[in-house]
């Protein structure tokens, strides 16, 4: 009635090739890639199933799926004088990295009280975000990107499948989830004097300074990093991955047509999705620039509805 199993991994993998390399711009040169990185991953997989014949008539089943997997670089080409926080060393692969925001500037004198920013300082105004100096040296710069949330890829995944048959007719639901994953989702509001302007929410204004969001931009060039990590979500979700009901027809009004049975069957695939995303989806592509996070690119999750039937002659 019950069967499973639990299996634990580890990888040690070394000599990785790498093309971050540690060596100054002023070196001249581009140096080749290196087989000098290292990286240990260690995980678990528990699998769980059930069977049960309740009567002729009624069987019920499930399968239960959770699987753990973390991954740290143990060594990687680094500039030896660069915080740890910077670096990638003991983080995950494709760790992300942020500027954090600690609120708004909601009056001007938040904003000249405020930490220079050391790109188009002057262009701060109320309604943007506060950001943290996180190293303390008095000036926002890009030793303030740090690391943060988690990676793109999931350390936990989980699957339940549930279903059951009753004389002829059968049904199951099959749900997916995954945490510990961050996501980026850049909405281009009024960016590079655009027009267009997505549903963000709520947007500061001098009557609403708990918004969510800060303020839009328009024709003028703040700091790259002043939207800090508006667009970086807790990528969590649970799905319904598959559903099906269906019914088998054994009669004899079948047999005397020549066929051993009729299965006529209704399902889909991803109808539904708990997540705390702006829209739905699994991944980020690649794009060029920054620390390898794509704010763009990635296609919505595909819902479909099948319909159909199969015989067995």
């Amino acid at each position: 009635m019950i069967s499973g199993s639990v299996d634990f991994f580890q990888d040690d993998r070394s000599d990785i090739l790498t093309s971050n390399r540690a060596v100054p711009s002023y070196y001249g040169a581009t140096p080749p890639t290196f087989n000098v990185g290292k990286v240990k991953s260690r995980g678990f997989e528990i699998d769980l199933r059930f069977n049960k014949k309740i009567n002729n008539n009624l069987t019920l089943w499930s399968n239960i799926n959770y699987t753990h997997a973390r991954n740290k670089v143990t060594y990687a080409d680094v500039a030896g004088l660069l915080p740890l926080y910077a670096k990638p060393i003991d983080k995950q692969i494709g760790q992300a990295y942020s500027y954090v925001s600690a609120g708004y500037y909601n009056t001007w004198d938040q904003l000249y009280g405020s930490t220079m920013h050391n790109a188009n300082d002057q262009l701060k105004i109320p309604g943007n975000y506060h950001l943290v100096d996180y190293n303390a040296d008095g000036v926002i710069d890009a030793n303030d990107n740090i690391p943060y949330g988690y990676s793109g890829a999931p350390e936990n995944t989980y699957n339940a499948t549930i279903g059951f048959e009753w004389k002829g007719f059968s049904a199951f639901a099959q749900f997916y989830g995954v945490n510990n994953v961050t996501r980026q989702v850049v909405f281009g509001t009024f960016s590079g004097k655009n027009t267009v302007a997505y549903d963000e929410g709520s947007y500061w204004s001098k009557d609403n300074t708990n918004p969510d969001g800060p303020m839009p931009r328009w024709e003028t060039t703040p700091a790259g990093f002043y939207t800090a990590d508006r667009y970086f979500y807790d990528a969590s979700y649970l799905r319904l991955k598959n559903a099906e009901i269906a019914y088998t027809f054994r009669q004899d009004w079948v047999k005397k047509a020549g066929i051993s049975s009729i299965r006529v069957f209704l399902n889909g695939n991803n109808l539904y999705v708990w997540t705390k995303m702006p829209d739905d989806r699994e991944a980020n592509y690649q794009s060029a620039g920054g620390q390898g996070w794509a704010s763009q690119g990635a296609y919505p999750t595909v819902k479909r509805y099948n319909l159909g039937a199969n015989f067995i002659f």
